[in-house]
């Protein structure tokens, strides 16, 4: 059976909605709000085919709402209506970008009618988009974005394994987007109806992960004044996402290796073993091989963990999908940020292609809201990215591992600056925000001068 088209309703006046509701359910399935403030976050739960919205509302009025939802959902045909019908409103309307423009009072039938025309147009530039995109090999799956054949056939593979059970293990650089596939791996399963729980263990002292990961009783340990549920128990029915599984310590492996063969786990201080329907993909982003060789992890579990293991290529084995990822980006993020939707122009493009990306699609990301925020002009310039990328072109020639470390540098360096200045020049809680070891992170900004030796930042 084929589900309705969806339509928004914006209108301040209850009785307006009831009417174009009444007039439009029967073809339609219709969702109205009062405001464009309480419209917008709905276009992030869900799709819609056409938005009918009034011109004269208090707050966000119409034509204010029609550019922030062409700014969000540009693909999407918005048609206003007004009782103050002028030759001046109209011309404005449809230079925001209007599909129409209705008149109050209207009849019924004009109403089905225009949407009627606004719900084709729609339908036909979503398949034009899709032809498009399967000519250019262009793929967007669950928020993974490419047309590269290193992530087409991550795609492919990812596809094929996520209907199943076994354990996956993602392998990749930070900032490649581990996260993302986990969720997409996730939401091609079986258990997407489930629960999706994420756990870095890098963010979890050593003493507390085995409580984290499989809970305790009362009074297990001092300070444990009640039961808790782990991890385990909140990932039941769907999906444990273990990122940095090489942090995992030694103590915890075999009882992972056990929940993961034969289903079960025991809280701590209990003697009552659990089940667990859990699917685990975990993620890393250091040399496991190398670490069962060193003896910091375990052969047994590493072989479990790798059933089919996902390597998702750095971002510079991918240049071809970074314009794509750009794209992506400027979409996102300029509505969150209350700017236009500009794209770099030509200089500003070759540099975001010629740039070795050491922190990969986050560096990106972070580079793109930069360029939005600064952007006085139609575009993206050069000198509103970061100043490194400034100096790609030139370095490019040069080539060899020292410019790739010297712009990972030079983009941790700045990361850790920001981080600082959220944190309040605090490192503890610049170390939780950041998801990191507290010691991990103090070493890194010892390395770059950006704390004192008695520990405070600088």
């Amino acid at each position: 059976m084929t589900s309705k088209p969806r339509l928004m309703v914006v209108d301040d006046l209850d009785s307006a909605r009831q009417m174009m509701k009444r007039a439009l359910a029967r073809a339609y399935e219709v969702f109205d709000f009062p405001s464009v403030a309480e419209a917008l976050p709905a276009l992030d739960r869900a799709a819609f085919d056409a938005i009918i919205t009034d011109l004269r509302m208090p707050g966000i009025d119409g034509i204010e709402g029609l550019r922030r939802f062409k700014a969000k959902v540009p693909e999407v045909p918005v048609v206003l209506v007004t009782a103050f019908a002028t030759v001046e409103t109209a011309v404005e309307a449809m230079k925001a970008g209007a599909f129409d423009y209705l008149t109050k009072p209207f009849d019924p039938d004009e109403l089905e009618l225009v949407v009627a025309r606004a719900v084709e147009h729609a339908a036909l530039r979503r398949e034009n988009a899709r032809l498009r995109s399967e000519l250019a090999g262009a793929f967007d799956l669950q928020g993974i974005v490419g047309k590269s054949a290193a992530m087409k056939a991550v795609v492919s593979l990812l596809e094929r394994i996520a209907p199943s059970e076994v354990p996956i293990l993602i392998e990749g650089e930070s900032g490649t987007g581990k996260d993302l596939l986990a969720r997409a791996a996730h939401a091609l399963s079986r258990r997407a109806a489930g629960p999706y729980v994420a756990l870095n263990m890098s963010a979890i002292p050593e003493n507390l992960a085995e409580s984290e990961l499989f809970g305790h009783e009362k009074g297990s340990f001092t300070g444990a004044e009640e039961a808790r549920a782990g991890f385990f128990a909140e990932a039941e029915g769907g999906t444990l996402f273990l990122d940095e599984i090489g942090l995992l310590p030694p103590p915890l492996q075999p009882k992972l290796l056990r929940v993961l063969q034969d289903g079960e786990y025991i809280p701590v201080g209990s003697r009552r073993p659990r089940k667990a329907n859990v699917r685990v993909v975990a993620a890393t982003n250091e040399d496991l091989a190398r670490a069962v060789k060193e003896g910091r992890f375990r052969e047994d579990l590493w072989f479990r963990l790798r059933v089919v293991p996902i390597r998702l290529p750095p971002l510079r084995e991918r240049r071809e999908d970074v314009p794509l990822l750009v794209e992506h980006f400027v979409r996102k993020h300029a509505v969150r940020l209350g700017r236009e939707p500009r794209s770099p122009d030509a200089e500003a493009m070759r540099g975001l292609l010629d740039h070795p990306w050491p922190g990969n699609i986050r560096e990106l990301e972070h580079a793109i809201e930069r360029g939005l925020l600064l952007a006085q002009g139609p575009s993206i310039t050069l000198a509103d990215l970061p100043p490194e990328l400034a100096a790609a072109p030139a370095e490019a020639e040069r080539g060899g591992e020292g410019r790739y470390r010297k712009a990972r540098d030079a983009w941790e360096r700045r990361f850790f600056e920001d981080l600082l200045r959220e944190a309040g020049g605090s490192v503890a809680r610049a170390a939780e925000l950041a998801g990191i070891h507290r010691s991990t992170l103090y070493e890194k900004l010892t390395r770059y001068g950006l704390v004192e030796k008695d520990g405070k930042a600088q």
